[in-house]
């Protein structure tokens, strides 16, 4: 197979070694003195571990409004959008109506839309709608920027859970909301997972819209915050606080992946099953 192929397992190797040097190198150099950073060696571990970087980072920088920005506007996207997805998934993956793949069409177009075509137009219904530099306009158009892949992956996953056991619920009296929170969400679990993974990674890591609708260090979010660092740096040659500040941007991400981890492989692989 492909997968076991040794180019293939090589190409996959390096690639990984790279982006453990590029974090390695990252974490080193969030303890160095900027004129340190820019003297020493990048693989050089630093003289004197300085803690301080991450306290200006995160009072100078900004790092902690940016956070807490970042946190609140990813949570509560992601929890919108797997509820509506969850939802939608079910009544497009189990109730037959008429226009029904019509409506799946309109899931799967808007999937295929770029980005940053997009801009204008939401900047526009934004301001007519007083939601500009403010987090839940952010909020509002990054659920409507991830609920067509999550409502088409799990309308895919419901299509191929047996009816019978939705019958069988029915038959013992339950309704048709706890047929759906009893039977139906467990069974999908892996899969709303997984679509939480990739949700939180995308809307974390989203620039282009952050940049354009917010304009104020009080509604930044990292990706913005982390771009102004960089520009701060290039000015005032202040590397150890941008270091510091990629370092502490990295941490809730990487972690809420490792947590994650396994139930996002999971969903995965039983997604590759079904579609």
């Amino acid at each position: 197979m492909i997968r076991n192929h040794p180019l293939v397992f090589l190409s996959l190797s390096l690639y990984a070694l790279f982006n453990i040097a590029c974090l390695i190198w990252l974490i080193a150099s969030s303890f160095k003195s900027s004129g340190e950073i820019m003297t020493s060696s990048p693989w050089a571990l630093p003289e004197e571990a300085k803690w301080s970087n991450f306290a200006d980072a995160w009072t100078i920088g900004h790092m902690g409004t940016y956070l807490m920005n970042s946190v609140t506007v990813t949570v509560v996207a992601t929890f919108v959008v797997l509820v509506l997805g969850s939802l939608s998934g079910y009544i497009l993956g189990k109730v037959k109506f008429p226009g029904v793949n019509l409506v799946k069409t309109l899931f799967v177009a808007a999937m295929i839309i770029p980005p940053f075509a997009l801009v204008v137009p939401l900047f526009e219904v934004l301001s007519k709608a007083s939601l500009l530099d403010t987090r839940t306009g952010l909020i509002v158009v990054y659920i409507a920027m991830e609920l067509p892949m999550t409502t088409f992956i799990l309308t895919s996953f419901h299509e191929t859970l047996p009816r019978e056991l939705e019958e069988s619920g029915a038959i013992d009296g339950a309704s048709p909301f706890q047929i759906f929170r009893s039977i139906v969400l467990p069974l999908t679990s892996s899969a709303v997972i997984a679509c939480a993974v990739v949700n939180v990674l995308h809307i974390w890591n989203e620039f282009i819209y952050a940049l354009t609708f917010l304009s104020r260090d009080e509604t930044y979010t990292l990706a913005v915050g982390i771009f102004k660092l960089s520009q701060l740096a290039d000015y005032s040659s202040n590397w150890s606080i941008l270091f510091a500040g990629m370092v502490v941007s990295i941490l809730p991400i990487l972690l809420f992946f490792i947590l994650f981890q396994k139930s996002f492989s999971a969903g995965l692989s039983q997604g590759a099953l079904k579609l």
